[in-house]
């Protein structure tokens, strides 16, 4: 699988590099709710949903969402959904398996057509930014060195588990070592664009929120997947899995990223 996985990494580069520099924002936008609409077609497999109709109808259902809040222009106000989203979430992780809701299909269902919502909301409400590239460049940033940071802590140091029940290889210690490689980043990117004390300190907020609710957007994945007895969301991506096991840290922490730029008066 080794060629597979470097020929599709290579693909997804190409295909972000073009979506972030080239594409303009209605083409954008599609390509986002094409991203979602197969994603909702991975949620509701996560869900238990068995019958390709009704998770075909899932994935509909999740364009018909976002057309609606672009029609009626709540791209932001939506995002302020979010933080309740994440916030169920993250009771469903620590309280795994015990709690007995997330078993529910619909409760599951209902909870990734918000999830999927907010991320394509999120998303175009950066891309209508003047500083897309920048902002955009930065969630990424966040999302890839929280993950690098922790995955070489979590080798090196990781003793203490973070949640062994949904998630068995993260650590404690992975989470501040991937905390601590995206403040040194964000501490280079402050420097290099001239930020004062004022405006470092809120970006270093934005940084350990982002990155905190990253890691449980993984986190949640890991436990649809648990329940299932699934290894990757679907097998779309040659050595990748499916569009869920690439996106699902993007799935929290855009929507949060982008409203707390949005709260401090940066979008």
């Amino acid at each position: 699988m080794l060629f597979p996985r470097i020929l599709s990494a290579i693909v997804m580069a190409a295909l972000f590099i073009c979506a972030v520099f080239i594409l303009g924002p209605t083409s954008f936008m599609l390509a986002m709710g094409a991203v979602v609409l197969v994603a909702g077609w991975e949620w509701a497999r996560l869900s238990g949903v068995q019958s390709v109709l009704a998770r075909l109808v899932f994935a509909i259902v999740i364009a018909g969402l976002c057309f609606a809040v672009h029609v009626w222009g709540w791209q932001k106000s939506i995002l302020y959904v979010a933080p309740l989203v994440w916030l169920i979430a993250l009771y469903w992780v620590v309280c795994y398996p015990s709690l007995k809701l997330w078993r529910f299909s619909l409760s599951r269902i209902v909870l990734g057509a918000l999830v999927l919502t907010t991320t394509w909301s999120a998303m175009v409400v950066l891309k209508e930014s003047n500083n897309f590239v920048v902002w955009v460049l930065v969630l990424m940033g966040l999302i890839w060195g929280a993950d690098s940071g922790a995955y070489f802590s979590g080798k090196a140091f990781g003793k203490h588990k973070l949640a062994p029940k949904v998630s068995p290889g993260k650590s404690w210690e992975g989470v501040l070592g991937g905390l601590v490689f995206t403040q040194i980043g964000v501490a280079l990117f402050s420097y290099q664009v001239g930020f004062d004390v004022r405006a470092w300190g809120i970006l270093v907020i934005i940084g350990l929120v982002t990155v905190f609710v990253s890691i449980l957007g993984d986190l949640m994945e890991s436990l649809l997947k648990r329940h299932e007895s699934m290894k990757d969301s679907s097998h779309l991506i040659p050595g990748h899995g499916g569009v869920m096991d690439r996106v699902d840290s993007l799935t929290a922490a855009a929507p949060i990223f982008v409203l707390l730029l949005t709260i401090f008066g940066w979008l």
